[in-house]
C-alpha cells in the first residue's frame, strides 16, 4: 500500500523534512510514498506552462525550485533505504504536448502524474472567483476535452484527480454519463491507472475524486486505480484511506 501523489515543496529538499512524511505513512501503515512535484515549480520546466498572460504570471511566482536538487534529493534517499519513489505531477497543456515529452524524456521519472489545472489562462482550481460569470456546462465540455488529449498523449502513467472540474460544486445540467464511459475505454486502451484521491475531502466540494458514478463506470471497464492523498503537508499522507478503499469497494 502506497501513497502514491505527495508533494514536499512545502519544505527544504533535505532527508529530514522528507523524513517527515515517512514517519506519517509508516504510522498509517503505508508501505511507501510516490514523491510527485509539480513539474512547473521547476526552473527548468519553464516553457512548458508560461505564457505571457495570467498563467504566466502566477506560476512565475512559484518557479522556484532546482529539478537537479529535487532528482538528487529521492536518489539519496532511495539510497539510504527510505521507501520512496521518484515522481512528478505534469500539468498537461495541449500546445506544449511536445515540450512535455521533451522534458520528461531527459528526467528519469520513476511516475507520471498528469493532471489538468489550466484550460488556457483559466485556473479551475485556484479560487471560486475565478468561475464568476463561466459557462459551468462550457468549462466541463472543455475539461473533458482536453482529459481525452491528455489520456491519448501517452505521458502519464497516472490521471490526477480526474475530475478536479467539481472542486468548488459547480455541476453541469448535461449529462456526462456517456463522456465517463469513453474516458474509461481511454484510459483502458493506454494502459494506465486513475487516481482515487481522498483530497477532494479537504476542498470545498468535501467529495473524493473521482465521483461515484465515474468510479462505477471506470470499474465495467476494468481500469486500474492507485490511492492517492495530494498531501502537500506530513500530516495529510495516507489521509483517510480506510474511507477511500471503503468507498471502491461501495462503487
Amino acid at each position: 500500500m502506497w501513497d502514491n501523489h505527495v508533494h514536499i515543496e512545502n519544505g527544504p529538499y533535505t532527508i529530514e523534512w522528507l523524513n517527515e512524511f515517512i514517519k506519517v505513512a509508516r504510522n498509517r501503515r503505508l508501505d511507501g510514498i510516490y514523491i510527485t512535484e509539480h513539474a512547473y515549480r521547476f526552473k527548468q520546466a519553464r516553457d512548458l506552462i508560461f505564457t505571457d498572460a495570467f498563467r504566466g504570471e502566477w506560476v512565475a511566482q512559484r518557479q522556484t525550485e532546482d529539478i537537479d536538487e529535487y532528482i538528487n534529493l529521492i536518489k539519496e534517499a532511495k539510497r539510504i533505504g527510505l521507501p520512496v519513489k521518484l515522481g512528478t505531477e505534469m500539468d498537461y497543456i495541449p500546445e506544449r504536448e511536445k515540450e512535455i515529452k521533451d522534458f520528461l524524456a531527459d528526467y528519469h521519472f520513476d511516475y507520471v502524474i498528469g493532471s489538468i489545472h489550466w484550460l488556457g489562462d483559466f485556473g479551475i482550481d485556484l479560487d471560486i472567483k475565478y468561475w464568476d460569470k463561466k459557462d459551468i456546462d462550457e468549462v466541463y465540455n472543455e475539461y473533458y476535452r482536453t482529459m481525452f488529449n491528455l489520456i491519448k498523449s501517452g505521458i502519464a502513467d497516472a490521471i490526477g484527480h480526474i475530475d478536479l472540474v467539481k472542486i468548488f460544486g459547480f455541476r453541469p445540467k448535461t449529462d456526462f454519463t456517456n463522456i465517463y464511459a469513453s474516458l474509461a475505454k481511454e484510459i483502458k486502451r493506454a494502459g494506465i491507472s486513475v487516481e482515487v484521491s481522498t483530497a477532494g475531502l479537504r476542498k470545498p466540494v468535501k467529495e473524493i475524486y473521482p465521483s461515484p458514478d465515474m468510479l462505477k463506470i471506470f470499474k465495467e471497464e476494468g481500469v486500474s486505480l492507485v490511492l492517492s492523498s495530494d498531501a502537500h503537508e506530513p500530516q495529510f499522507v495516507g489521509y483517510m484511506f480506510d474511507k477511500a478503499e471503503d468507498y471502491i469497494k461501495e462503487c
